[in-house]
């Protein structure tokens, strides 16, 4: 038993570094839930940060997974050198790196309250729904944007199971609010730049926006995103803040120079300016989540 869970564990850890990197995830997702729990609880433990943060990632695992199952075939067929696909993990093995994932999920909600643990329940019901596209997958599958927004929304159920983990009901006003819209667009600016390709390299899955927009309307939709949650954020900060006037440069400086990184990868179109597009909007979304965790906290 210890030996198959090592060499599990040793195939998870090369499984990971291509499609589920724990290390980025964690970074992304900890000053996001930071900001959560200041907007429905200020001064909450670090050890319920700590859970929030751990059945976020495992239920994004779940839903990692499931994916992979879903996905198989037109992965077999189209993305031929992915971990599964070449044998670098199995689908079993997968199943049960699953389960270990659910059952920390559950046990988290269980312990976070009755309402998180039927939220929990609702989740899983529908990404078990989601991975079989709902039974109706000829026609999902026709519609790339629907498609994704199927998907998309089990990341805004994730979110309000966050703040149930910091209270077992929240206030519904217009802080929070602002912060589901906030988070909400942040996942999908997250969601929207890490599909958009150097021309050329789409392949031929037809699973990426720059597939179906182009490359440079795909940069202008995710500008668009990036000014709009720069806007929510603002919006969160004059609630909390009287500095309203040194906020608003704070947010124009930083979004400037991250708007830079997108104007660089336009002129470039490199593997280079992709990742330092994505390092940008990683740091840009960080500061503003951990921001409003301070501005509440004083």
């Amino acid at each position: 038993m210890i030996k198959i869970t090592l060499q599990i564990s040793k195939k998870f850890y090369n499984y990971q570094k291509e499609r589920f990197p724990l290390i980025i995830l964690t970074i992304s997702l900890f000053p996001a839930i930071l900001s959560s729990s200041a907007v429905i609880t200020p001064h909450a433990s670090f050890l319920t940060i700590g859970l929030a943060l751990i059945a976020s990632i495992a239920y994004l695992l779940h839903i990692r997974i499931i994916d992979e199952y879903r996905d198989f075939t037109h992965d077999n067929i189209h993305h031929t050198t992915r971990p599964v696909q070449t044998g670098l993990i199995s689908k079993k093995e997968l199943r049960i790196i699953d389960v270990w994932a659910v059952s920390i999920l559950i046990f988290i909600a269980a312990n976070a309250g009755l309402v998180a643990f039927i939220a929990v329940i609702i989740m899983l019901v529908y990404s078990y729904l989601a991975g079989k596209e709902f039974f109706i997958s000829e026609k999902i599958r026709r519609y790339f944007f629907i498609h994704n927004a199927v998907n998309l929304a089990q990341m805004l159920m994730m979110q309000v199971f966050v703040y149930l983990v910091f209270a077992n009901t929240f206030p519904l006003n217009k802080l929070t609010v602002l912060h589901f819209l906030f988070t909400s667009v942040g996942t999908l600016v997250f969601e929207f730049v890490r599909k958009i390709k150097i021309p050329g390299e789409d392949g031929s899955g037809k699973d990426t926006y720059s597939w179906y927009l182009g490359f440079d309307k795909a940069l202008i939709v995710y500008q668009v995103l990036l000014f709009l949650n720069t806007f929510l954020f603002f919006s969160i900060g004059t609630l909390i803040s009287p500095h309203t006037s040194a906020l608003f440069l704070f947010a124009i400086g930083l979004v400037t120079l991250v708007s830079l990184s997108t104007l660089i990868h336009k002129v470039k179109k490199t593997k280079e300016t992709d990742q330092l597009m994505q390092l940008a909007l990683l740091l840009l979304y960080g500061i503003f989540n951990i921001t409003i965790y301070f501005l509440i906290l004083n």
